[in-house]
């Protein structure tokens, strides 16, 4: 009976893990858009199926309404002067490549003192394409509000239910901008913020949030609990400082599009009340991503800078997460690890990277379908 139970399971379950999308799909699909080559030994499904299941929907998709419910966004202007990444292109080393190309990595984009030194992609990525930054957005949200801060448009000691009045009966109406910041937003009895569920619009943040009443919940521990729903409801607060999405957009784009200098357009998904899910949803181009990367490094290393010396001070008092990869964690930025001193990292889900070893004018920027490998890894390979 064992062996027929197995031979069931072999005949019923193999084809589905084994099936790759065709040629003729992927061209019906996307015309202009070379056909991947399935040369990835160690990744755990082969390049065309990842790249029409998933990377289609991050990015060559944009994710269209088959992929998110039709959610609206909220697009943003390019820079009026894109700043330029000074460029001395190398060929990958083969001990780089091989890890890379063998890997649920689609494109590696490393930066060193002020110049782009290797910038290696798969065949059918595309450039100009705006990329889901998944939570590495939540950095981007950091950096809003230390610029807001810094324009003493924030207090970050002021509860949520301050800026968002819908807040007041809600578990989270009492936390504090800075504890959602930092991810100490009371998460212990908290469970089932999915943004699936937002993503395919069956409900809004406001709403989610509202679910969980403060008369109904008792406080958990004020320590580290990672959640995105710390990040959202921050991203309601901006919402209501700026004016709502038009003005969010108006402030963005002169605040951090033109600093940056994104030479692309970039764009925020909004939930169905039209509040940006700031927790997982800013698109930016590869480049883009890498041009934010070097504009948060330069705000580090400015002992100028109002922002700068908020983000190193808060970093200085960051909270522990006893996670091995990122020690601590403020700012919506993760912290140190990978044996870098002083690294920060902008993380997102499939091991979207920026990696900033900003005390050395250094990033090493990478953009994943799984978190099948080790970063440590390629930080070895590329700094030590």
């Amino acid at each position: 009976m064992k062996k027929i139970f197995f031979l069931f399971i072999l005949l019923f379950y193999t084809p589905a893990n084994s099936a790759e999308v065709s040629k003729k799909e992927w061209n019906k699909k996307f015309p202009n858009v070379s056909y991947p080559k399935d040369n990835c030994e160690k990744c755990s499904r082969a390049h065309a199926d990842w790249a029409y299941g998933w990377y289609r929907k991050a990015t060559l998709m944009n994710r269209d309404y088959k992929s998110n419910g039709g959610l609206k966004s909220l697009n943003f202007n390019k820079s009026k002067n894109p700043s330029k990444i000074k460029k001395n292109i190398n060929s990958l080393p083969k001990n780089i490549f091989n890890f890379v190309n063998n890997r649920d990595i689609m494109s590696l984009m490393v930066y060193e003192n002020g110049e782009l030194i290797y910038n290696w992609k798969r065949d059918y990525v595309d450039n100009s394409k705006p990329i889901n930054g998944e939570s590495r957005s939540k950095s981007i949200v950091g950096v809003v509000v230390a610029t807001l801060k810094c324009q003493n448009k924030i207090d970050l000691n002021k509860n949520h239910s301050f800026y968002t009045k819908e807040l007041k009966d809600s578990y989270y109406g009492n936390v504090t901008v800075l504890q959602s910041l930092n991810m100490m937003a009371r998460d212990e009895y908290i469970v089932g913020y999915e943004l699936n569920e937002i993503h395919r619009k069956k409900i809004d943040i406001l709403t989610k949030a509202n679910k969980y009443r403060s008369d109904l919940e008792s406080p958990g521990e004020n320590k580290f609990r990672y959640h995105n729903i710390n990040t959202d409801l921050i991203m309601l607060d901006l919402f209501n400082i700026l004016k709502g999405k038009k003005g969010f957009k108006k402030w963005f784009e002169k605040n951090i599009v033109e600093p940056a200098g994104f030479s692309n357009k970039s764009k925020l998904l909004l939930d169905k009340k039209g509040n940006g899910i700031g927790s997982s949803s800013f698109y930016l181009s590869r480049e883009d991503w890498m041009r934010f990367g070097v504009y948060t490094m330069s705000l580090l290393n400015d002992p100028n800078k109002c922002e700068g010396k908020f983000l190193r001070d808060s970093f200085n008092k960051a909270p522990k997460t006893f996670k091995k990869f990122a020690p601590n964690y403020a700012m919506q930025f993760w912290l140190n690890g990978y044996g870098v001193k002083d690294l920060v990292q902008m993380r997102g889900h499939g091991l979207r990277l920026s990696l900033l070893d900003w005390k050395n004018n250094r990033i090493i920027q990478t953009n994943g379908f799984a978190i099948s490998w080790k970063p440590q890894k390629l930080i070895d390979l590329i700094w030590n």
